[in-house]
């Protein structure tokens, strides 16, 4: 009876143990999806370039640059005083002067705005775009590191974009056109700085940034092992994985209900500035690679449930089980038996691990993520569960798999 005990009481605490780690693992398996997220579109240099070189191509994003550059140049030349000051001395009739000078001023003011949506158009801004983006991509990571650097800053709750580069650019440009009062336009600093949004949890994004940046790229390989060790330790196995698959589909849908809300509160908060119309652009165009990523776990996590409850001891799961088993190995028992097909069923079980193992690394590894990968690789699975049990069959009574058997 001892002997008993002790086992039950070994059991006990080894279902404690994987029902915790499940639990661990599913917490952490949207921090996981954001980190992952962020090490492969912020962090990494080329992918950010990546992501956001397109930008400058759209045109909500061409506009607002343009609307913003265009309003920090004329704030600064008094257009109406210096063509006043010409026809003045033109005319030599103050009344007719002042007439002329508002529609004429508003015209040239229309050139210059003109020029400046020229050249955001050009191939030439397509290189002053990647340089800036390349500089933007440094700060938000200073930014993320405790420090303050580059074209994007911290000034107390709010992140700031300085545009200077950009305008002495664009100031160059219009020189070279002909507009030669650019080249006297100095723009005051408070005029460079655009106030992109108010970013008063930046605190807490570093806190979680300096724990979490060694171990970003493999955070999805953790959550993954983790709920491995789970379902190996799970005393029903089948009602784990089960629980896992459940568990992925909960956890992608609260996070990309929690993105939806977080981009209607960023829209919301440039509405009515000069980014406001590009903002609904840059927030899909930033966050695709993240949506395809909870796309693809939200369809994963609907599969893994699916073959948990298929593994499962309910009376539904045992007879589709059986038939399918049953008509894989009736197509298995009509081709010759050979060696392979002999080693494969002596390790059946080991076969079906590695194939499971090799698909999550195959999901959870790399840079892309990919709804069509996700898609191709699943079907490649099913296909080599299904070329397993074909192989391994043999005139016998067919037996239900034994990969996720609850033993």
């Amino acid at each position: 009876m001892s002997e008993v005990s002790s086992t039950k009481k070994r059991w006990g605490v080894r279902s404690i143990v994987a029902v915790l780690i499940f639990v661990i693992a599913a917490a952490l398996t949207p921090v996981a999806m954001v980190g992952h997220w962020g090490h492969a579109t912020v962090v990494n240099s080329e992918q950010f370039l990546a992501t956001v070189a397109p930008l400058s191509q759209s045109p909500e994003v061409q506009a607002a640059v343009s609307e913003a550059v265009t309003a920090a140049l004329v704030q600064q030349v008094d257009t109406s005083a210096i063509v006043g000051d010409f026809l003045g001395g033109l005319l030599n009739n103050e009344q007719l002067s002042s007439a002329l000078s508002a529609p004429i001023a508003a015209g040239i003011n229309g050139l210059i705005g003109q020029l400046v949506q020229g050249f955001i158009a050009s191939d030439a801004f397509q290189k002053v775009w990647i340089t800036l983006a390349g500089a933007t991509q440094k700060s938000v990571v200073a930014i993320l590191q405790g420090g303050s650097e580059g074209p994007v800053q911290m000034q107390g709750d709010q992140l700031v974009l300085d545009i200077t580069d950009l305008l002495t650019a664009v100031q160059t440009q219009l020189v070279a056109q002909g507009v030669s009062i650019a080249d006297k336009v100095t723009v005051p600093q408070s005029d460079r700085q655009i106030v992109l949004f108010e970013a008063p949890a930046v605190a807490q994004l570093q806190f979680i940034y300096s724990l979490a940046s060694p171990i970003l790229q493999w955070f999805p390989l953790l959550i993954a092992i983790l709920f491995g060790i789970a379902i190996t330790l799970a005393r029903r196995r089948p009602r784990m994985v089960l629980a896992v698959g459940a568990a992925l589909v909960v956890a992608g849908g609260l996070t990309t209900w929690a993105l939806g809300v977080g981009e209607n509160l960023f829209v919301n908060q440039l509405a009515g500035t000069i980014f406001g119309g590009a903002s609904g652009i840059f927030w899909d165009t930033m966050f695709n690679y993240l949506v395809a990523g909870l796309q693809g776990l939200l369809i994963f996590g609907v599969v893994v449930a699916i073959a948990g409850w298929f593994a499962g001891s309910s009376r539904p799961a045992q007879k589709i089980r059986a038939h399918i088993v049953a008509g894989l190995t009736e197509i298995g028992s009509s081709l010759p038996q050979n060696g392979l097909s002999e080693f494969l069923r002596a390790r059946a079980d080991a076969v079906r691990w590695v194939i499971t193992v090799l698909l999550v690394l195959a999901l959870v590894i790399g840079d892309v993520m990919s709804l069509t990968r996700m898609i191709w690789l699943l079907l490649l699975a099913g296909g080599l569960f299904t070329l397993l049990q074909v192989l391994i069959a043999n005139k016998q009574k067919p037996a239900a798999p034994a990969g996720l058997s609850a033993g």
